[in-house]
């Protein structure tokens, strides 16, 4: 087992474009199940809709292990895999590249080197977060995009910790190579038993099922939208600006474009109003936007979160950044012509 995951506000999540950090409010169920993934050594799967903190959270965790493992600030980061259609799980380990062996072996200056497979690997970052051990964090985002045998390629690999490069089954004895990481290259890549196991978080929009024999692996957490209390604490943490009355407005605005009575088929996440109230601050005529959030707030039947005052909510500010299908804007009242 893991030695015990130390989780302590405050909790950043990935940095912003600036570079500047972003405050996160994890829920305490959340935290507790991140202890028993670690402790137990199981990948963390998280689900939940797009835009509540997911991929965030891998951030707060590589950043917590960072401290605990006392690595300099600017290392605590997750290693991050990026899935899509042809996703294998080889891409997520390491990369061969044979068509470079193939051409140092007919063309090269010195042909000896393709004689050696090793010099042709690259590990990739689920390779190289195994084989940094405990102090890492994984992360394997939206796996609900790749391929259906996905999931099942990498059983071996979250159960056993290591994994095996067929293109090394015959590599001389004598001499160590490293891949451009700086790590040694063999058959059967094992980490030493004292480093223990990274977190390896996999986050799932539940775009389609996962396997069973997978999800045994797994430590499960559903995300779910936070709540008013926690929105209006993370603007006023991220924004920081006092703008009380104009926060208000804008969460008001975007739990009203959340509530049941609209209908909406993709209600915005939380990722969208960050977007929104950002974008706020680009429009040429700011002041005018703002001040109209703050009319629209004011019109919002706080009981019935339904929008009255005679405004239309095509004239939202920022409307594009809130609402993403055609068939909502008509449910608001008008399209895109």
């Amino acid at each position: 087992m893991n030695p015990p995951l130390h989780l302590a506000a405050p909790y950043f999540g990935q940095p912003s474009p600036e570079g500047r950090p972003q405050a996160y409010r994890p829920d305490r169920h959340l935290l507790s199940a991140a202890r028993l993934a670690y402790s137990l050594r199981r990948p963390l799967l998280l689900t939940g809709e797009p835009g509540c903190g997911k991929t965030d959270f891998a951030w707060v965790l590589a950043d917590q292990l960072g401290k605990q493992h006392k690595l300099p600030p600017e290392t605590r980061m997750p290693f991050i895999c990026r899935v899509n259609s042809q996703t294998r799980a080889q891409d997520l380990l390491y990369h061969y590249d044979a068509l470079q062996r193939l051409s140092d072996a007919q063309h090269g200056v010195d042909p000896t080197l393709a004689q050696d497979p090793r010099h042709y690997v690259e590990l990739r970052e689920l390779g190289l977060g195994l084989l940094s051990g405990a102090r890492a964090v994984v992360l394997i985002d939206e796996i609900d995009k790749a391929p259906r045998d996905l999931p099942n390629d990498l059983l071996h690999v979250v159960e056993e910790g290591w994994f095996r490069i067929p293109e090394l089954r015959r590599v001389p004895e004598e001499g160590t190579i490293k891949d451009p990481h700086g790590v040694p290259l063999d058959h059967e890549m094992r980490p030493p038993q004292s480093r223990g196991r990274p977190l390896i978080v996999i986050t799932s929009n539940a775009e389609r099922h996962l396997p069973e024999p997978f999800l045994r692996r797994c430590v499960f957490f559903h995300v779910r939208p936070p709540d008013a209390d926690a929105l209006r604490d993370i603007l006023y943490r991220r924004l920081g600006d006092g703008q009380t009355a104009l926060r208000d407005s804008q969460l008001r605005v975007y739990l009203a474009l959340r509530a049941e009575g609209l209908g909406l088929t993709k209600r915005p996440s939380t990722a969208e109003l960050l977007d929104w109230v950002h974008a706020l601050y680009a429009l040429p005529d700011r002041a005018e936007a703002e001040a109209a959030v703050l009319e629209f707030g004011a019109a919002i039947d706080p009981n019935t979160l339904r929008l009255g005052g005679g405004l239309e909510w095509l004239d939202l500010p920022g409307l594009p950044c809130l609402i993403k299908l055609q068939e909502d804007l008509e449910r608001l009242g008008g399209g895109q012509g």
